[in-house]
């Protein structure tokens, strides 16, 4: 299923009749083209999805009303269906480690990813609930002004004003105290050095080490790199796994008593890496047809699932490609079977049964 299928299904469905009704008001057709402007901003259809699931119930805007009032389909209307047709699809969305340095990114995919969908929202944007957010993205704009935000520097040291409404820097206002009460929240860092870009730079991931106050009332936080981001913009995952293996397979053979003095000394904190890995693009109906043969049971040991999934109640079982995909296996029905997480790594880690 494509993003594509997804706009294409709120266009026919509301946009479309909206703005070709003659009796719906100019103020909500408006409201309806601004709407449609933003759809092909959406890149992944789980980013689609998490706008579209902030349409549950009853609408309480004016242009819902309006919508209702000529007898048109409102997105409240056609959530349901929505989520039936696409809501298996919410996982395939922006995730922060999806981020590239040195990568540019519109501000409008900045804010889809924080979820407020307004390009006027401001430059620091809460990733996750306000209350505890899991990571602070900031765009920063480096063309001087009244306050401006500037390399100390470049890129290890960032001077960020804090958000001020009316010249007032309170460090209460919630984007504010999101980063300065919780010190080890990771803020990552997009800047342009032109107001008139579209577009912001990726340049890391960053903490805050201090607030500055100036003599005008104007504060600023000291944004620090982070040590612990690996200078290398990516990773391949399978090398970073191999490599990891083989370095347990060094710290096994080695002495106990070498073991736990580094441990001793060791960081409590790893370092993070930003990893690239090849996916395959799998079909949804093999996976659904070979869950339904299986019945519940796994076609390795014979065993019933383990448990049941959150997410439907649905037996677990893992759909395994006898034929490994990566060794030319063909995406059918033939190739796959239903496995119990056990027989799944033994088949990836141990003695194979299938070839």
């Amino acid at each position: 299923m494509r993003v594509e299928d997804a706009r294409l299904f709120i266009e026919q469905k509301v946009l479309d009749p909206a703005l070709s009704s003659p009796d719906l008001p100019d103020s909500a057709k408006a409201t309806i083209r601004n709407t449609r402007s933003w759809l092909p901003r959406f890149r992944r259809i789980g980013d689609l999805i998490a706008y579209m699931d902030r349409f549950k119930g009853t609408g309480e805007t004016d242009v819902y009303r309006e919508l209702k009032a000529a007898d048109l389909l409102t997105f409240e209307d056609i959530h349901d269906d929505f989520m039936d047709v696409f809501g298996k699809f919410a996982s395939e969305r922006t995730r922060l480690d999806d981020f590239v340095v040195g990568e540019r990114y519109t501000g409008s995919e900045l804010v889809i990813f924080a979820e407020v969908y307004d390009n006027r929202s401001g430059g620091i944007l809460l990733i996750g609930r306000s209350g505890n957010p899991q990571a602070v993205l900031v765009k920063a704009t480096l063309s001087g002004g009244k306050y401006p935000n500037a390399w100390i520097s470049e890129p290890e040291r960032l001077r960020y004003y804090l958000k001020s409404r009316k010249e007032v820097f309170s460090e209460a206002y919630v984007e504010n105290a999101a980063i300065i009460k919780n010190p080890e929240i990771p803020v990552y860092v997009f800047y342009r050095t032109d107001d008139r870009e579209s577009s912001f730079t990726f340049s890391g991931q960053y903490r805050n080490e201090t607030v500055h106050k100036e003599p005008d009332g104007s504060k600023w936080f000291e944004l620090v790199r982070s040590e612990a981001i690996a200078p290398r913009n990516r990773v391949e995952e399978g090398e970073l796994r191999r490599d990891f293996l083989k370095k347990v397979a060094v710290a096994k053979r080695g002495s106990r008593q070498d073991r736990l003095s580094r441990l001793k000394n060791a960081s409590k904190r790893p370092a993070k890496v930003i990893t690239s890995s090849t996916a395959y693009l799998r079909n949804p109906d093999v996976v659904a047809e070979v869950l339904f043969r299986s019945n519940g049971t796994c076609e390795g040991c014979g065993s019933k699932a383990p448990f049941k999934r959150n997410a439907d109640g649905s037996p677990y079982l893992e759909v395994h490609h006898m034929k490994h995909l990566s060794e030319g296996g063909e995406d059918i029905v033939e190739n796959a079977i239903a496995v119990c997480p056990n027989c799944h790594r033994r088949e990836h880690f141990g003695p194979r049964n299938w070839h």
